[in-house]
């Protein structure tokens, strides 16, 4: 089977403008995902194209995640194959940028599914990563100050939907294996309450995959995409419909459900078939299209 990879870079208010960075971000990612899948498995090029946006600093994760209230940056990610249903979520990570390797390790190396809080820097210290404190950006810094001076901490979901700039990251892939394989990482939503954990760290919230249908992977509003378990829906329309329209579906559940400007999705069928759907202003996304031979982005 041909590897097929899609990535998304957050859903949410505002367009990329004409030379923005993130486009690289996005189509650099998709590469490190199809080198990684040259030598390994789909989960291995998910996370690698994960990684590489966590390490660009571009979005909100890793280098360039949002705040909390406090003025902190809280790591949540998840990771999880179709091979048997393995998966594993971190959450409230402060000593890693790239909570999505923890995740892996949580999964490959214990019993559960989600460990959050101080512990997992005990967990990243074992894994072998190297472990600091996840320190503001510049820019995401200067955003805090902004919203502090505006909002003095009040109406934080209100907020949360004003911010222009990327979210959570995610990847969903098959690989020459044809196992369907999801990995995501966020820094959660802007002025979030410490200790807030979000869809991206919980399975079938945030992520899913199952050998037998696909994955998928969700962006937006944490709480609404927990509630509606929005990428195990997902993953079940793929029993009767392709990627795409799965996808479409999910979206319209939600729409529904909890009203627009709450998600966005992205999707893998195991027949490497790509969708992606949101009911937001935007998702930026690339994919690499098997039949045309090139990377595609779109916003």
């Amino acid at each position: 089977m041909k590897p097929s990879i899609i990535i998304h870079g957050g859903a949410g208010s505002g367009r990329y403008g004409e030379g923005d960075k993130r486009f690289s971000g996005l189509t650099g990612a998709v590469e490190a995902g199809l080198a990684a899948m040259k030598k390994g498995s789909g989960l291995d090029g998910a996370i690698a194209a994960v990684s590489s946006m966590e390490e660009s600093g571009l979005f909100n994760c890793g280098r360039g995640a949002c705040l909390t209230a406090a003025g902190e940056p809280e790591l949540d990610a998840a990771v999880m194959t179709g091979e048997g249903l393995a998966g594993a979520g971190v959450g409230n990570v402060t000593s890693t940028y790239h909570p999505v390797e923890l995740a892996r390790w949580v999964m490959e190396n214990t019993r559960h599914v989600l460990i959050v809080g101080e512990r997992t820097r005990d967990y990243a210290r074992l894994a072998g990563m190297k472990t600091e404190s996840v320190r503001p950006s510049q820019a995401a810094s200067k955003r805090f100050l902004a919203l502090v001076k505006e909002e003095r901490h009040s109406r934080a979901v209100e907020l949360v939907r004003k911010i222009e700039g990327g979210g959570t990251v995610g990847a969903v892939a098959v690989g020459s294996d044809g196992v369907p394989a999801a990995a995501v990482s966020t820094g959660g939503m802007w002025m979030k309450l410490p200790g807030r954990v979000g869809d991206s760290a919980v399975l079938g919230a945030g992520i899913f995959a199952d050998k037998r249908l696909g994955a998928a992977c969700a962006t937006g509003t944490g709480e609404e995409i927990i509630r509606c378990a929005l990428t195990l829906r997902a993953c079940g329309f793929m029993r009767s419909d392709d990627a795409q329209r799965a996808a479409a579906k999910a979206i319209a559940f939600i729409t529904r459900e909890r009203g627009k400007g709450t998600a966005g999705i992205i999707t893998v069928d195991r027949k490497g078939r790509v969708g992606a759907s949101f009911n937001a202003e935007a998702m930026g996304r690339a994919w690499w299209d098997g039949e045309k031979g090139r990377i595609v982005g779109k916003v």
